[in-house]
This record gives C-alpha cells, sequence and structure tokens, in this order.
C-alpha cells in the first residue's frame, strides 16, 4: 500500500477538476442562487472527483464517518465552512469568467481546508510497444460490448433481477431502449414506480456488465504489462490513496452514464486510467538515426543523421526530395525515390 499522504493533501495535478467544476458550476448556475445551493453542489461533485481520482483517503480525513456524495453535501461541518467562502465571491458580477472560476476552485480549497500539493513522480517506464499489444487484448474482452450482445444482456439481466410484478412494464421499457440498451428512446405509459424500478435495475445491469468486461480486460492489460515490468502490474490493483485501486477507478470511469458505451471508448478510458493512476509513463524507443546519403530512399518518421545539420525527422517525401525538421528548423534535401 502506498504511503498516505498528510490529512488534507490535495494533489496539484486535479485541481483542474477543481477549474472545470467551476466552469460547468458558472453555466448552470441561475443568477441569484443562495450560496447555500450552490455549495451543496459543490461538495457533492468535489466527492465525485475524490472517488474518480482515487482520493477516498481524502474523504476519509474530511470527516471518517462519510459514506456518499449525499453526505457530503449536506454535511454539517463542510457545507457551512464552504458557504462562507462563497459568501466573498460575487458569482454575478461583471468580472471575467475565467476570474469566477479560479475564485471557485480556491473557495473549494479554503472551505474544506485544503493544502494543494506537488506529489512525488511515482511513474513506472513501460515500453511504448506494448500499448497496441494490450489495445489488441482488450479488444477480444470488448466483444461483450457490441451491438447487439450489450443490449441484449442488459436486458437479459435487468429483467432477471425485476420483481415479477413489473415484468408487463419492463418489456414495454425494454422495447423503447435504444440499440445498446442504455437510452430510452420514447417513455412508454406506465405506472411510475414500475417506470423507477425498471430503470433503477436496467442501470445496475449496465453497470455489472461493465464491471465484468472491465476487469476481465484488464486482466488481459495487466499480464501483458506484467511481462515488462511487475512493479508497474503491480500497481493496478494497489490502493491509491486509501482502498480504491486503478482498477476500481478505471471501471468507475468506464461505468459513467455520460461515456458512451462504444467497446473502443471503453478499452480508451480503461487504459488511460491505468496509465494516469498506476500510474505508468510509456517510454517511446527511439528510432535509430540513418546517415544521409543522396543515393538513399528515405519515408516519413524517418530520423537522418545529416553531417552538418545533424539528427532530423523526415516530415514529407516526394519522389526527389524530403522535408527534414532538424534543430535549427526545416531543410529540404534530395533522395532517390525507389533506392534499395
Amino acid at each position: 500500500m502506498l504511503a498516505r499522504m498528510a490529512a488534507l493533501d490535495f494533489p496539484r495535478p486535479y485541481v483542474a477538476h477543481l477549474l472545470e467544476l467551476g466552469s460547468t458550476l458558472l453555466e448552470t448556475r441561475k443568477p441569484g442562487t443562495e450560496n447555500a445551493t450552490v455549495a451543496r453542489e459543490l461538495l457533492a461533485s468535489f466527492h465525485d472527483i475524490c472517488i474518480r481520482t482515487g482520493q477516498d483517503q481524502l474523504l476519509a480525513d474530511l470527516d471518517p464517518a462519510l459514506t456518499d456524495r449525499a453526505e457530503l453535501a449536506d454535511h454539517a461541518r463542510l457545507l457551512p465552512a464552504l458557504t462562507a467562502q462563497l459568501d466573498t465571491l460575487d458569482l454575478d458580477s461583471g468580472i471575467p469568467r475565467n476570474t469566477k472560476v479560479q475564485q471557485i476552485a480556491d473557495a473549494i480549497v479554503a472551505g474544506l481546508g485544503l493544502t494543494v500539493i506537488d506529489p512525488p513522480d511515482r511513474a513506472v517506464a513501460v515500453d511504448d510497444t506494448l500499448r497496441p499489444k494490450i489495445h489488441a487484448a482488450l479488444d477480444v474482452t470488448m466483444t461483450a460490448l457490441s451491438i447487439p450482445q450489450i443490449r441484449d444482456s442488459i436486458v437479459n439481466r435487468a429483467r432477471a433481477a425485476c420483481d415479477p410484478q413489473f415484468h408487463g412494464a419492463f418489456d414495454k421499457i425494454a422495447a423503447q431502449l435504444d440499440h445498446r440498451g442504455i437510452r430510452l428512446e420514447k417513455t412508454p405509459k406506465v405506472p411510475l414506480d414500475a417506470l423507477h424500478a425498471v430503470q433503477r435495475h436496467l442501470a445496475e445491469s449496465r453497470d455489472q456488465l461493465i464491471d465484468e468486461t472491465g476487469r476481465a480486460a484488464l486482466d488481459r492489460a495487466k499480464a501483458i504489462i506484467e511481462g515488462a515490468s511487475a512493479e508497474a502490474a503491480a500497481r493496478i490493483d494497489a490502493p491509491i490513496s486509501l482502498r480504491l485501486t486503478p482498477r476500481d477507478v478505471a471501471i468507475i470511469r468506464a461505468q459513467d452514464g455520460k461515456l458512451p458505451k462504444i467497446p473502443s471508448v471503453i478499452a480508451d478510458t480503461l487504459v488511460a486510467a491505468v496509465t494516469e493512476l498506476a500510474p505508468i509513463a510509456w517510454r517511446v524507443t527511439e528510432q535509430a538515426a540513418r546517415k544521409y546519403a543522396a543515393t538513399q530512399a528515405f519515408a516519413v518518421g524517418d530520423r537522418i543523421d545529416h553531417p552538418k545539420f545533424g539528427i532530423g525527422s523526415v516530415k514529407s517525401v516526394t519522389p526527389q526530395r524530403i522535408e527534414v525538421e532538424f534543430d535549427d528548423g526545416p531543410h529540404t534535401l534530395v533522395h532517390r525515390h525507389g533506392a534499395k
């Protein structure tokens, strides 16, 4: 397990999430909204940020009794503290929008008593050539999210979990689901309690499917990474700050209702999350430079060792000439197109 950060330390890279939160708030907030209402929204969203970045230790440090976002939103100590910080601002004034965004982020930091820190660089270097192999391995697992498998799986799971008294309503609702089983294209006329029950089961089934598929995919990715770095592979299931692991957070991000449930998108999300949270630094193996000669043929991407200009990279190619980017700028050189 990683060494625990000092209480209420907030990693600087995640300040960007606070700024994004402030920007979203300004887009949705109606002028004159009470600051206590704004504070509740910010606290709930801050809980989401902590979960999506593996900072569950910070939530425990704020209050060990916290169990969910609703409790943080109405916290007896933190809600008044954040409201007081917002009271010092004038969100309805004509000051630049970017200034307001920064002020909201600063208010969250001050209201929650956070200290923004620069975390140490812990990234493990892994050869970048593994990434295509990882994506290829994930593609095999992601077939469970292809059409029509994803819709059939979600519907079948949800119906099996649904109370038989709601099966009639379930069938009407399922008939209106889109081709991925994610959205209702039309809401049928069914009792409200049945609608809510069916929608809950459908949402749970989607999350279960993403969880199972994502974990199986990450098992494949971990096996590939382990061949290059046992340390990087082990971190995938090691707690980030308290209990949540990079695998857990990757699944949470993949389950996000705003994320398209498309196999390639889910795969990219899983790899990106593990890369960020393990963390992994993908090391690009530098291509060896070829000695330049006008009698040789070169292709885009080739690295060239020129006796006068040094090392450069080929940016474009014609039958007789190549454009090469060197440290002192671009140069056009001749080459022999089609030479062996």
